[in-house]
C-alpha cells in the first residue's frame, strides 16, 4: 500500500516549468512519502499486530515528512481510538476526510469516536455517508443503529460503541 504513495507522476508533471527554472534534474526527484517508506510498512506491521500505541509512534514520525497522506492519517486515528485518545483520534479522522473526502472508513471511525465522546446524535450524518460492499455486517449493524437514533430509542453510547466495534471485529479486512 505505500509503495502506491510514491508514485507522484501528476504532480512532478504539473511542477514541471517550476523545476525547469530551477534547473533540477526530474529523474532525480524523489516523492516526499519515499522517505518513509520503510517507517510506513514497519508502522503497518504494527498495526495488523494490534501494537497500537508502537504504530502511532511510527505514523506521527511519517507525517513530518508528508502531511497530507490521508491513509497514514486515518491509521494514527485507528491507534489513537484504540489506546482511548478519542478526542486526538476524532482530530486525525476529520483532518484524513479534509485530504481525501472518499475516504469511507474514515467516515465509520469518525462516528464511532464522536459515540465514545458522549455524542452519538452526531453519529448518523457520519455513518450515511459511509458505504462498503465488503463489509456487510458493518453496514448492517449501521442501518440498525440510525434507525435505532431516529426513533428516539437508543442505548447507552458505550453499548452503541461496543456493538459497531464487534461488527468491525466481525468484517476483518473488510475495514481498514
Amino acid at each position: 500500500m505505500a509503495e502506491k504513495k510514491i508514485d507522484k507522476a501528476r504532480r512532478n508533471f504539473l511542477f514541471g516549468a517550476v523545476r525547469r527554472f530551477k534547473n533540477e534534474d526530474p529523474d532525480q526527484l524523489v516523492a516526499s512519502t519515499a522517505e518513509c517508506v520503510e517507517s510506513i510498512k514497519e508502522a503497518n506491521g504494527l498495526y495488523v499486530d494490534g501494537e497500537f500505541e508502537a504504530a502511532r509512534d511510527k505514523y506521527k514520525e511519517c507525517l513530518k515528512s508528508d502531511q497530507n497522506d490521508a491513509d497514514v492519517r486515518y491509521r494514527l486515528g485507528v491507534c489513537q481510538y484504540k489506546i482511548g485518545k478519542y478526542r486526538q483520534a476524532k482530530v486525525e479522522f476529520e483532518r484524513a476526510l479534509r485530504i481525501d473526502r472518499s475516504y469511507q472508513d474514515a467516515f465509520l471511525y469518525l462516528g464511532l469516536t464522536l459515540v465514545r465522546l458522549g455524542k452519538p446524535e452526531k453519529a448518523p450524518g457520519l455513518w450515511t455517508q459511509y458505504f462498503n460492499i465488503k463489509a456487510v455486517v458493518v453496514q448492517r449493524e449501521l442501518n440498525l443503529q440510525l434507525g435505532l437514533l431516529e426513533t428516539g430509542v437508543t442505548d447507552p453510547p458505550e453499548v452503541i460503541a461496543e456493538a459497531v466495534e464487534a461488527a468491525i471485529k466481525d468484517a476483518g479486512d473488510a475495514v481498514g
